[in-house]
Formats: structure tokens, C-alpha cells, sequence
């Protein structure tokens, strides 16, 4: 590798690493279940927003609740979820990260509204100590 393309991959490593700046998560305990709940990437915020668009009312903000933790739920009783992602090679990850949101998307579809909406308050508590974090740290206005 030339001495200007490890400039350039060490410019695209920093970058890479703002992405755990304000990333938090959290094991919340529901009935038997110790569910992981993490803040969402933009990437994954952008999809909750996508999914929701052309809803308005309740129907909005119960599908916002429950797509929110269908990308922030990341593991089950200690088991990650993208694990199951990490065993296929490559190629066949993305299939599997579409096939593991859509399980869960089904799962959630069959939840009580009060689980969610149960959820979804504690993943707000968490974004909020994520906001916080960020605005300690000069990243975010007060």
C-alpha cells in the first residue's frame, strides 16, 4: 500500500470512529427476558422514519415504538442478535440482518401495546443519557 493510500485509510479509520461517540446501551429486564437495548444509528433511525411516513395518529407512533426497538433490541438473555448475522460469510449478511429484522418485526407485531410502549419509554431514557453525554462533551448545544 503507497504512502498516500494509508493516509487516506487512516483518515477513513478516524472517521470510523466518531461512530461510538454517544452510543449507549442498556439490559432491561422484562418478565424472564434480559433484552439489550441500544441507541440507534442514523442509518437506523432513518429506516424507523421511512417505515413510519405515511402514517399518521396513534398508527404513527405505535409503529414508530415498535420499529424504534425492532433496531434497538440487540440481544436476548445475553445471546446478541447479530450474531446469527456473523456466522454466514459475507455475502449472505445483509440477507441475514434483513431476515433478523423481519423476525423481530413479526415478534413485536404480536406484542401487547403496553410491552412496547414499556420498552420503548426505557430505550427513551437511554437516548437521553446518550443526548446528555454529547452535549458534556461540546457536541450538541444546551
Amino acid at each position: 500500500m503507497s504512502k498516500n493510500e494509508n493516509k487516506i485509510e487512516s483518515a477513513f479509520e478516524a472517521l470510523t470512529k466518531l461512530s461510538e461517540i454517544g452510543k449507549k446501551s442498556k439490559v432491561e429486564q422484562i418478565g424472564n427476558l434480559k433484552l439489550l437495548l441500544t441507541t440507534l444509528t442514523s442509518d437506523e433511525e432513518t429506516n424507523v422514519f421511512i417505515a413510519c411516513s405515511e402514517l399518521t395518529g396513534n398508527a404513527y407512533f405505535n409503529k414508530l415504538k415498535s420499529e424504534t426497538l425492532k433496531y434497538a433490541i440487540k440481544a436476548v438473555n445475553d445471546q446478541r442478535l447479530d450474531e446469527y448475522e456473523s456466522i454466514k460469510e459475507e455475502v449472505k449478511r445483509e440477507v441475514l440482518r434483513k431476515e433478523t429484522l423481519l423476525k423481530l418485526e413479526k415478534i413485536l407485531g404480536s406484542w401487547d401495546e403496553n410491552v412496547i410502549a414499556f420498552l420503548y419509554t426505557k430505550w427513551v431514557a437511554i437516548s437521553k443519557e446518550s443526548e446528555k453525554e454529547l452535549q458534556e462533551k461540546g457536541f450538541l448545544d444546551n
